[in-house]
């Protein structure tokens, strides 16, 4: 009845002016005025029993003496003073504490003159008194916050919300949904596992549990939007519940933990869409935080590609382990910039310089090791785009190869403790030209390890596709649904292995502390993922439907590509370390000087501008497992490879 009743005034304020505009403090005041009155006439009459000649009271100096402690508390206090879509608790102690107060000192003079009330009956009067006033003035408070929630969510189209978590931070979250205008969630139901709290009422709403009535308040509530308000979610049950929502098209955000929000209160713009990386079901990584310390800290630590997806979350990881200062080289001017900017205070205390220049220009690389003696090197740059390179091959060998060779020799004369090589997957049976150069680059740095005159420890870490960093899938799919483009997948077979930048970057700070030089370390990638269910995924977490609202097109596939990928070759064995996400690949030794005359050789050919297809021919010298697919250079696999 009350609902009706307030959305009918909701209907009829709607035509004149929002409730917020007029409902003044000077009209509060008025009403707790009013209240007073009405409460202490009440009081007088319940206590007397309902005799009106009583109500003469009510023309002595008791009213005049009330109603000037009421007003002068209400002031003191501030009760009008008030936020209607944040009327809570707070306003509610303030109310009480003016009331107790003004009732206080009415009754400290009544004391001091009993003729004021009745006597025997006073004491029975002012309590009465204040506690229908605190009846009033809270229920009309109460009916304010009603009104003027009715009137925003008639005002604005607003999604149906249900939020995962009964507990403290569910409630939280209810509670900012409810108070804050400038959003468009109704909260309208809780799920919770907890089987305790099942059909009670939290914050007025129901709780139900989402293993048996999830598609039922679904349907029941037309829920369009699902928060999951929990800290300590189990991975598997999140992933569970998120795609629960997917195949309903409830979108899904999630709350961040409560150590991250602003000043110990959730704010709205703190809310997060759901990304792929969260239905992976990686377990945290747990870290030899004492071992980076004690190897970074008070260090110099050259990164290589600073400003890339992989090179920049390196930069940001190792800062927490307190270097002297990181040495950031990239050739991208912009990111180079943003990343500058991003890290401005660590630039202003000299913790972070930003460089620019090519790992293939071997003066300016001098240049650095000669001013800032790293004693780390974590070389990220390299060129990764496998058709690009498999229509510039030149540039892989500029880049990936020479650009290697350039750092690991400098890393050596210059006396780095440490110097450690990003790589990839498709330098297993490489299938393009991108895979092979990091291949040989590989081969390189293990064969430099094992010159007697060097003191560096030269290491290589491997691993596969990165979600989110620059180029890959993830942000060419994100863009093509916002677009509402046809999302484009080469071939239905195509499997990647995924890990998030984060977790990359952790192992690979994990590896470089364990490795003592010559490893090549693998990190343990999970399953692999059909690309396809990639993109079905990322359609449905956009709220749409694959196949009706967003079109899958298949395109065949491009120059180098493999339908999967692995991370080990047949002839490499795996050997356990003590980190269960990093095994050591058995891998054979090369001969270094051997090595660095084919690879001389080799950046010869690129720089003097030879045949495309003769620099191939030499890599696949090189690396005899290297088979072309899909491409031009396919024809070589056919004839004898020949140095």
């Amino acid at each position: 009845m009350l609902a009706t009743m307030i959305s009918k005034i909701s209907q009829k304020t709607l035509k004149t002016r929002p409730i917020a505009g007029y409902v003044t403090k000077s009209l509060i005041l008025g009403f707790d005025l009013l209240f007073s009155f009405l409460s202490f006439l009440l009081a007088v009459l319940i206590i007397g029993k309902f005799d009106l000649d009583r109500a003469s009271l009510m023309w002595g100096w008791a009213l005049p003496i009330l109603m000037a402690f009421r007003l002068a508390a209400f002031i003191s206090f501030r009760t009008f003073s008030i936020i209607i879509r944040y009327i809570g608790e707070k306003d509610v102690k303030n109310l009480f504490y003016a009331v107790v107060t003004s009732s206080s000192l009415f009754l400290g003079i009544q004391i001091l003159f009993p003729k004021i009330l009745p006597e025997g009956e006073a004491l029975s009067i002012i309590t009465v008194d204040a506690l229908l006033l605190l009846a009033f003035a809270v229920f009309f408070r109460v009916l304010l916050r009603l009104v003027f929630n009715q009137l925003r969510d008639t005002r604005k189209s607003r999604l149906n919300t249900v939020i995962f978590g009964a507990g403290e931070m569910g409630a939280i979250l209810e509670r900012v949904l409810r108070s804050n205008s400038n959003h468009n969630y109704r909260p309208v139901a809780f799920f919770d596992d907890n089987t305790q709290v099942h059909k009670k009422l939290l914050n007025g709403l129901q709780v139900f549990n989402p293993r048996k009535s999830f598609a039922s308040v679904i349907k029941k509530y037309d829920v369009k939007v699902a928060i999951i308000g929990i800290n300590q979610l189990p991975e598997e049950r999140r992933i569970e519940f998120i795609n629960d929502c997917l195949e309903h098209k409830v979108k899904v955000l999630k709350a961040p933990p409560t150590e991250v929000w602003l000043n110990d209160k959730l704010k709205l713009g703190q809310l997060q869409d759901i990304r792929f990386e969260d239905l992976l079901n990686r377990e945290p990584i747990k870290l030899n935080e004492i071992g980076i310390s004690r190897s970074i800290s008070g260090k110099v630590v050259l990164v290589t590609g600073c400003a890339g997806s992989i090179g920049s979350e390196i930069v940001r990881q190792l800062l927490r382990y307190d270097p002297r200062m990181i040495v950031g080289l990239d050739q991208a001017e912009t990111p180079l910039a943003e990343i500058g900017l991003a890290l401005k205070h660590e630039v202003q205390a000299g913790r972070f310089k930003a460089i620019i220049g090519s790992v293939c220009d071997d003066r300016k690389l001098r240049e650095v090791f000669e001013r800032y003696q790293p004693e780390y090197v974590f070389h990220a740059a390299a060129y990764k785009h496998v058709p690009i390179m498999e229509t510039f091959p030149e540039e892989a060998v500029k880049t990936n190869i020479h650009g290697t060779q350039c750092l690991a020799d400098l890393s050596a004369e210059y006396g780095v403790r440490k110097f450690v090589m990003i790589s990839t997957d498709k330098v297993v049976n490489p299938s393009n030209v991108m895979g092979a150069s990091k291949r040989i680059a590989e081969i390189y740095v293990q064969s430099l390890n094992y010159v007697s005159r060097t003191r560096t420890q030269f290491i290589t870490t491997r691993f596969g596709n990165v979600l989110g960093s620059n180029g890959s899938v993830i942000p060419i799919f994100k863009k093509q649904i916002e677009n509402r483009e046809p999302v484009t997948v080469t071939h239905e077979e195509v499997t990647r292995f995924f890990m998030t930048i984060p977790e990359a970057c952790q192992l690979v700070l994990e590896a470089g502390v364990m490795g003592k030089g010559g490893e090549i370390f693998i990190f343990d990638m999970g399953k692999p993922v059909r690309i396809v269910d990639l993109a079905r995924k990322m359609i449905q977490m956009a709220g749409l439907t694959p196949g009706k609202d967003i079109e899958i097109k298949f395109t065949g596939l491009r120059p180098g590509e493999k339908l999967r990928e692995e991370l080990l070759d047949e002839q490499e064995g795996l050997i356990p370390t003590h980190h269960p996400k990093i095994r050591k690949a058995a891998v054979r030794q090369n001969d270094h000087e051997t090595m660095k005359e084919q690879i001389l050789f080799l950046i010869e050919l690129a720089r003097d501008g030879h045949p495309r297809l003769e620099l191939v021919r030499q890599m696949k010298a090189i690396v005899p497992e290297f088979t072309s697919q899909n491409s031009a250079f396919s024809k070589l696999d056919t004839s004898e490879k020949v140095i």
